[in-house]
Formats: structure tokens, C-alpha cells, sequence
């Protein structure tokens, strides 16, 4: 009997690639919510250092602090933004990558079952062939 072989083959492979560039793309965006995570860390921390001490000082030096803390606040607004794009992305690859793996599993289901049914049928044809064999053997024993 032939060997088996999945027809589909070369289709289950490209799905394969497939999957694992869309894998690699959503491992990617993973980074860059950790990256943007860490920069609005940094910024929240960044903002807690500059709050100006409380008492009395000279106007243009509360214009500087309040100047200050407005940029802060503005980047803070900014790496919030960053993250949320960032974390949109994560979820689009992520997706992305799920209907991937779907393809790919479904493909490697279909090649399961017919490798099954291709064993199952090899199976009863060397069944067929031994109980022919025997079958033989005693015919010709009965002579």
C-alpha cells in the first residue's frame, strides 16, 4: 500500500507560516505595551517628583512649577494614549493570530481524520492479504 499523504500538504505549511508570522506580529505588539506601560510608569512617577512644595514663592517661579506640571500632565496624557493604541493593536494581532491558529487547526483535524481512515483501511487490507495467505495455505494442506 502507498504511503500516506495529506493532499492538503503544502496548504497545512503556508497555514504554518502563516501562523507563526501573525504569532511573531502579536509577540511584537506584546512589547510595545510593555514598552508603553513602562513610559507612563516613568511619567506618573516623573509627575509625583515635580509637584511643588507648598508655601509662599515668587510668581514667575509658580508660573515655572505650574508650566512644569502642565507638561507633565500633558505627557502623562500622551503615554496614557500610547498605551491604549498600543494595547488596540495587541488585541487586532491577537485576533488575528486566533483565526490563524483556527485555519491551521482545522487543517491539521482534516489531516488526522484522514490519516485515520487511511491507516483503518490499510489495516483491513493486510488483514484481506494475511487471512488470503492463510486461506491458501490451508487449501492447499487439504489436498
Amino acid at each position: 500500500m502507498k504511503k500516506y499523504r495529506f493532499g492538503l500538504n503544502s496548504v497545512l505549511r503556508l497555514r504554518h507560516l502563516e501562523e507563526q508570522q501573525a504569532r511573531a506580529s502579536m509577540l511584537e505588539q506584546q512589547r510595545a505595551v510593555d514598552e508603553a506601560t513602562e513610559v507612563l510608569d516613568a511619567r506618573l512617577a516623573a509627575i509625583g517628583a515635580a509637584r511643588p512644595m507648598p508655601g509662599r514663592r515668587q510668581s514667575s517661579r509658580f508660573r515655572d512649577e505650574r508650566d512644569q506640571l502642565e507638561r507633565h500632565t500633558d505627557a502623562v496624557a500622551a503615554a496614557r494614549a500610547s498605551e491604549a493604541n498600543a494595547l488596540a493593536a495587541l488585541r487586532s494581532a491577537r485576533q488575528v493570530w486566533e483565526e490563524t491558529a483556527k485555519r491551521v487547526r482545522a487543517l491539521e483535524r482534516l489531516d488526522d481524520r484522514q490519516r485515520a481512515a487511511w491507516l483503518l483501511d490499510a489495516t483491513r487490507n493486510a488483514q484481506a492479504a494475511t487471512d488470503e495467505i492463510a486461506q491458501n495455505y490451508h487449501d492447499r494442506d487439504r489436498r
